[in-house]
């Protein structure tokens, strides 16, 4: 099948949209760099890390007002140049080669600047590298020149997040969390003991209580967010369900965040190949 440029079009803007989206929450969710003020890092355990470590740049920035405010607008700018860049090198219809070497060396800048940017942002007392994996990996794909290229990357992307969702199912049968049906109530009970504590009679405090103290209604949603989980193994033979994964996958994300406090928002772009493979299906339908 002949892949066209407008597919390539369409993640970058996919891309664009979900990226700014999420600036905005984080902004007036005081999660910018400059709003968080780091003043301490921690070391986590990869070596990709450690190497990165020997630069000292994550400690330049501790502490450092103007850094931090230099470091959000470089990661915050860069999409928006990079989406400029490419829809005017291909308005005209007739791009080169030369146009498309442009537009890598722009999406290596990105990546360069989203790496430094994301290492230093997930050291510091914010989040797990892991929820901005999707900042590292389509900017790689943006490098591709050739468009058939850019689909197999694209195409790796799915696989990725597949490969993500299935192994979490996993490895909670692994480590026998699935079998243990007070699982879910001792990891709120970790999770949120600190506002059991000091407002107990706020309401969401209460609501946490009563999934602790209600374990089967709990475990009922630890067991549900794991089959959804190990479901995801059918995308790796069909894109006939992707609209599935991806209803599924946002509903576990909002989920995620209202019971567990977790804000794993931003790896919500790598379903980009899934909406837009059900975009396709749909056309065709049409």
């Amino acid at each position: 099948m002949q892949i066209k440029e407008t597919y390539r079009s369409n993640m970058i803007v996919g891309y664009t949209i979900i990226f700014y989206v999420l600036m905005v929450y984080k902004y007036f969710n005081g999660m910018f760099l400059f709003q968080m003020h780091p003043s301490f890092f921690y070391t986590r355990e990869d070596l990709f890390t450690w190497i990165f470590m020997l630069t000292g740049f994550h400690k330049w920035l501790l502490n450092n007002q103007l850094g931090c405010i230099i470091m959000d607008i470089l990661f915050y700018a860069a999409p928006i140049i990079f989406y400029l860049v490419y829809k005017q090198l291909i308005k005209n219809q007739k791009s080169n080669l030369n146009h498309f070497n442009i537009i890598s060396l722009v999406a290596v800048v990105m990546l360069s600047i989203n790496v430094v940017y994301i290492q230093c942002y997930t050291m510091y007392p914010t989040n797990s590298i892991e929820a901005h994996i999707a900042w590292m990996l389509f900017p790689i794909v943006f490098v591709a020149k050739d468009i058939n290229v850019f689909k197999l990357l694209t195409d790796g992307i799915r696989y990725f997040l597949l490969f993500f969702l299935m192994s979490a199912g996993i490895w909670k049968i692994a480590q026998g969390g699935i079998f243990n049906t007070h699982q879910m109530s001792n990891i709120l009970l970790v999770q949120h003991k600190e506002i059991l504590v000091i407002t107990p009679q706020h309401w969401y405090a209460q609501f946490i209580q009563f999934l602790i103290n209600t374990p089967k209604l709990s475990y009922a949603l630890y067991l549900a967010g794991t089959i959804f989980e190990l479901s995801s193994i059918i995308g790796f033979f069909t894109k006939k369900y992707d609209i599935f994964i991806v209803l599924g996958w946002l509903f576990f994300l909002c989920f995620d965040h209202f019971i567990m406090r977790i804000p794993y928002y931003e790896i919500s772009a790598l379903l980009l190949p899934f909406i837009i493979s059900v975009e396709n299906s749909n056309s065709k339908t049409d």
